[in-house]
Formats: structure tokens, sequence, C-alpha cells
């Protein structure tokens, strides 16, 4: 009996064909949308954790009024002296204007003598070891040394000093570290070139970046720095990690609430059906009584119906998401979540499944639907069948 429920539910659909084709229609633009943006968050979360090996277990930066300044490196002598700390070094990097492409370069100074904490910056000297026979140089990532390339001819770039002088460093080589995100306008060049590109004056630094020796100590130790020096913002890696994941978080949040719009939609649509059916579908549900179907049997049918167009739905969502995030490289999406950059970023999304947010897609949207088919057709087959023939 079951096996000619599931073909008479094929029948049916098939004579309401454009109805059914209206709602998996529906259905599938939605958990597209919906999973796209799912993919395209994941895929960056995942892409923006390794950077996190570049940044320190402890951050210590001068916060005076809610603004960021520059920081006395004499602090570390008393830093190294707490209980736990392993290593204590004053970072130079900032933002810098590249106003032909209108994009922000970041210039990080590195030692290539010193002990390298960060894997990437490791890498980094390791494949070029030429740099160790040059007084000022500068490391960028592929696309940024082919855009300078380009536009001046030569592998050097002039940076503006803060007094209006220029210095022009060689680029003598690149660096693909695990992030594509992080090589696409990173500049690692030597600390005192970074430090006049900057203005940063001698005995300060942008930050002072702490190295526990034991993860577990992480936070007593940032404690008992922010004791020690009350004018100062210390800030774990963790509370970093979280702030980058919030941006995509809030960025994916507006797809979120085009997807709530559209959604609530779809539910006025599903509580107009379920306010009743129509003549046509009320005989139909009176002539199955007719001829010997129980209540059962019709809520059964209206249940394969529903099941068939939801996970017709999703089986035909979830690959056109994947493909064009994956295959297609999610084109406009992507660009909102990274910028329009000239020099944006252009790197492979990796592969990330977020089966739990997939899961809750489907479970929001498919019972709704189902209750909207099932509950009416359930009031009408304990209905009198010669009242619905009426």
């Amino acid at each position: 009996m079951k096996a000619g429920l599931l073909e008479f539910a094929l029948c049916s659909m098939a004579g309401r064909r454009s109805k059914f084709i209206f709602v998996y229609i529906i259905l599938s633009l939605l958990m597209i949308l919906c999973f796209s943006v799912f993919f395209v968050t994941a895929s960056l979360r995942a892409e923006s954790s390794y950077t996190a090996d570049a940044l320190p277990d402890i951050s210590v930066t001068m916060n005076k009024g809610g603004r960021n300044e520059l920081i006395s490196t004499s602090r570390i002598e008393d830093i190294i002296l707490l209980p736990g700390v392993k290593y204590a070094e004053p970072a130079y990097f900032g933002l810098y204007r590249f106003d032909y492409l209108k994009a922000n370069l970041t210039v990080v100074g590195i030692d290539p003598f010193a002990e390298q904490y960060s894997e990437a910056f490791e890498n980094a000297v390791e494949q070029n070891k030429n740099i160790l026979s040059h007084d000022r140089w500068m490391i960028t990532g592929q696309k940024l040394a082919e855009t300078i390339d380009a536009i001046y001819n030569k592998k050097a770039f002039s940076f503006s000093q803060p007094d209006g002088n220029y210095i022009e460093l060689p680029i003598v080589g690149t660096f693909a570290p695990q992030s594509q995100m992080m090589s696409a306008s990173a500049v690692l060049t030597d600390v005192q070139s970074a430090k006049e590109i900057l203005g940063i004056p001698d005995g300060k630094a942008v930050q002072i970046s702490v190295y526990t020796g034991n993860p577990e100590e992480t936070d007593t130790i940032a404690q008992k720095i922010a004791a020690m020096f009350p004018d100062t913002k210390v800030e774990t890696k963790e509370i970093k990690q979280t702030a980058v994941s919030n941006l995509f978080d809030f960025s994916s949040g507006i797809f979120m609430l085009v997807f709530a719009v559209s959604l609530f939609t779809f539910f006025i649509i599903v509580f107009d059906r379920a306010s009743g059916l129509n003549m046509e579908e009320r005989k139909e549900i009176a002539v199955l009584k007719a001829v010997g179907y129980t209540p059962s049997d019709i809520i059964t049918v209206r249940f394969y119906e529903t099941l068939i167009t939801a996970v017709s739905a999703f089986i035909t969502a979830l690959p056109v998401a994947m493909f064009y995030v994956y295959g297609l490289q999610a084109p406009f999406l992507k660009s909102i979540f990274i910028g329009f950059s000239y020099i944006r970023p252009e790197f492979i999304l990796p592969f990330v499944f977020p089966a739990k947010e997939i899961a809750l897609t489907f479970m929001v949207t498919v019972p709704v639907y189902a209750a909207s088919i099932i509950i009416p057709a359930w009031k009408a087959s304990i209905t009198d069948a010669q009242e619905s023939l009426r």
C-alpha cells in the first residue's frame, strides 16, 4: 500500500506541476542564497585562521583616550621578567597608502637574524636568504610584485616618508604564506626601513609582542601586564582571532538579513497556503475517502509530496551553491567580504563544509512547508466526504 501511495503522490504532483514547480524554485533559491553565504563565510574564516600564526600570544599597545599610540620599547625589560614569559620583542607594522591603486599596503618590519616566531615570516626569510646581503630590502606577495613591476617597470618601490622624503627599496623576492589573503598587500622589510616609512622614532614601537611558554598561562600573564601598565591595551591571540571572525559574521549577517526577508515572504506564502485547500484539492481528498483511503493514507500522500519537493530543492541547491562558491570562486559575493581593492587577494577559497548551518537551513524551511501541506490535508481528511463534495 505504501508503494501505491508514493505512486499516487507522484501522479498528483504531475497533475498540479505548476504549483510544485513554483514552490521548488522558491525553496531552491532560498537555499542557494543561504548555502552560498555559509560556504563563503566558512572558507574565509578558515583562510583567516592561517594568519593566526603571525599573531603573538599577547599584544601590548599604548592606549590613550581610546587611541592607540606608540609604546616605549623600554617596557620590554619589565615584561620579560614576568614568570612564564618566554620572549618579548617590539613590533613595527602599519598601513601605507598606495595612492596610485587607491589601496593600503601592510608594511611589516622583521629582523632576519632574529628568531622568527611566525612560521610565515620564517618561511619568507628561508625563501629569500639573499636579503641577508642587503641593508635595505623588501619582500612582497607575488601579486603585488607583479603589479609594481607593471606600473614602474622595475623591481623596486619608492615609499614616501612622513617628512616628505622618499626611500626606495628593492624587491629582493616574494613570499607565499599559507594565507593568500596575507600575501596580497603585505610588504616585509628590514626594521629600519619600516620605522622610516611609518614614522616610528627610535625607542618606540607599534606594539610589544609577547610570547609565552605555556598557553594555559597566557591569560594570567596578560592580566599581570595590564596591571603593571594600566595605560596599555593588552590583547591575547584568542581575542584578536575572535575580532576577525566577527568581521566575517557581520558581512554574512547582511546577507542573512536578505535571507530573512526572503524567508518571511516564503512564510507569508505558506501561511496563505495553510489557510485552506482550494475546491479541486478538497474534491480530490473526498474522492480518495470515498474509494477507501483513510485519513492516515491521505496525510502520507501529502507527506510524500512535501518530501519530494523539499528534498529535490535541497539536492539542487547544495551542488549549485558549491559550484558557485568553489567552482566559480563566488564572483561578487567574495568581493563583498574581502573588498574591491585592485590588489585584493586572488586566492582559491579552501573547501569547508558547514554542516550545522546547512542542516539548520533545511530544518527551518522544510518543516514549515510540510506543515502548510499536511495540516490542511488532515483537516480535509477528517471532514465528511459528502460535505466536501458539496
